[in-house]
């Protein structure tokens, strides 16, 4: 039993990749932006109009917007709780699925006018949310935002719900928050108007396209012999647990 308990826990790698995901998957979006101005790559709007004027501005979104950030950080401690394959599977997607998208935002790069869509307008909306969110937009371009197609938060949101679905060794609260909290915060992305409706999908796919390819090849086994190196240079991790 104490053995069980001791294995079926977050696991402190879990916890350090966590945080370094979270670095990583920002390096790669912003990179991918300054490779495609370097390039010379004009963006292009993937709005559609039919469906995107459709969707109201709810500054309320912002929240889990940003919650979303933890939420992915969240992911690979919560899948550190199972075996050390389907871990180390589940961040080769995570990767892929950052690189895939990475390389779709260089060769077919996006954009939002925000002042054209009244988002700059601080008459139309007030309030706490409000301004949040437009403070919001000052971190991510301001006037002008890009990177829009695939959304980075639906594709990382998808990788960390697919990474416990059917997993028994996760909670099932945490399974079930994992999957209400990934599709409020596809809503989140249009109803505070960083991405339009065919940037949830195009997220959407590159997570599963990834995440399908890294669990069938079982690519995860890329990582044991940098894995196997750092452990003889700087000694036994908790990896050695899942082996």
């Amino acid at each position: 039993m104490e053995k069980e308990l001791k294995e079926n826990r977050v696991k402190t790698y879990g916890i350090i990749i966590g945080v370094i995901s979270l670095a990583a998957q920002h390096g790669i979006y912003l990179l991918s932006h300054f490779i495609a101005t370097l390039i010379g790559i004009a963006p292009f709007s993937p709005k559609i109009e039919a469906i995107d004027g459709l969707i109201p501005l709810l500054p309320i979104f912002i929240i889990p917007y940003i919650w979303s950030y933890l939420y992915w950080a969240m992911g690979p401690m919560a899948v550190s709780k199972c075996k050390y394959e389907h871990f180390l599977n589940f961040m080769a997607a995570y990767l892929c699925s950052c690189l895939l998208g990475g390389l779709v935002l260089i060769f077919a790069p996006t954009y939002m006018d925000r002042v054209a869509e009244g988002l700059t307008d601080t008459s139309a909306h007030t309030g706490f949310f409000a301004d949040l969110m437009r403070f919001w937009y000052t971190l991510d371009g301001s006037d002008m935002a890009y990177n829009l197609f695939p959304s980075f938060h639906c594709s990382n949101s998808t990788i960390c719900m697919l990474g416990v679905l059917g997993r028994k060794e996760i909670p099932l609260w945490y399974r079930i928050y994992s999957v209400v909290i990934t599709f409020v915060i596809f809503a989140s992305t249009v109803c505070v108007k960083q991405h339009f409706f065919i940037d949830i999908i195009g997220g959407v796919v590159v997570a599963i396209i990834a995440y399908t390819l890294c669990t069938k090849l079982n690519a995860g086994r890329l990582f044991l012999r940098p894995i196997a190196w750092f452990k003889e240079k700087f000694g036994k991790t908790e990896t050695a647990e899942q082996e």
